[in-house]
């Protein structure tokens, strides 16, 4: 198995299918964490280093050396903040406080190197302001050049539709406020509509 963050994404016909269904299973690999297991595991270091490609290229979440485990009752935790920089939740940096929405705002920084193969904080981003990231450029693209958040060769493979629909899911994933995130599970659901048909 190869990490997520060592494999190129090399463009085939196929290539807006490769991506989401990459986005896919770790999205419901996420939120069978989240809902479906006994007690509430948050992961918390949701980045491409800890995400498995098999040879043909499932994705599969691993280390859970971090991971919290939550009652079904609880809904957050406070606790001492770990992770790794450029994919931790903001509000959990300042704060500490962990929940769901913390590893669906790591997620969405995935969601986003996935498209763009830039990293979350890639050195392009220091010629802007300090604490720019891939977050910040995301959303600055959005509203002034949505295609240069793509990959060349993943923008003219198309449909560019359903790749403008990612990128919102992406964005919707990492926004600042933390009761305005979705949940993995909505997550899942809207990959499932943006997934190209096969053959």
């Amino acid at each position: 198995m190869a990490h997520l963050g060592v494999v190129k994404m090399h463009t085939t016909s196929g290539a807006p299918r490769f991506h989401v269904e990459i986005a896919l299973h770790i999205a419901s690999a996420v939120s069978y964490l989240h809902d479906q297991c006994n007690l509430r595991v948050l992961h918390r270091d949701i980045k491409p280093s800890n995400i498995l490609l098999d040879d043909d290229n499932n994705a599969y979440l691993s280390d859970f050396g971090l991971c919290k485990i939550l009652a079904t009752s609880e809904t957050h935790a406070t606790t001492r903040v770990a992770g790794t920089y450029g994919y931790i939740a903001p509000k959990y940096v300042l704060i500490g406080l962990v929940s769901n929405k913390t590893d669906v705002c790591s997620y969405g920084v995935v969601l986003l190197e996935l498209m763009s193969d830039k990293s979350a904080l890639d050195p392009s981003f220091y010629l802007h302001d300090d604490g720019f990231n891939i977050i910040s450029w995301a959303c600055m693209m959005l509203n002034h050049m949505t295609k240069d958040v793509f990959t060349t060769d993943l923008w003219n493979s198309g449909p560019k539709n359903k790749l403008v629909k990612m990128l919102h899911v992406a964005v919707l994933c990492t926004v600042e406020a933390v009761g305005a995130r979705p949940s993995m599970m909505q997550v899942v659901q809207w990959l499932k509509q943006i997934q190209p048909p096969s053959g």
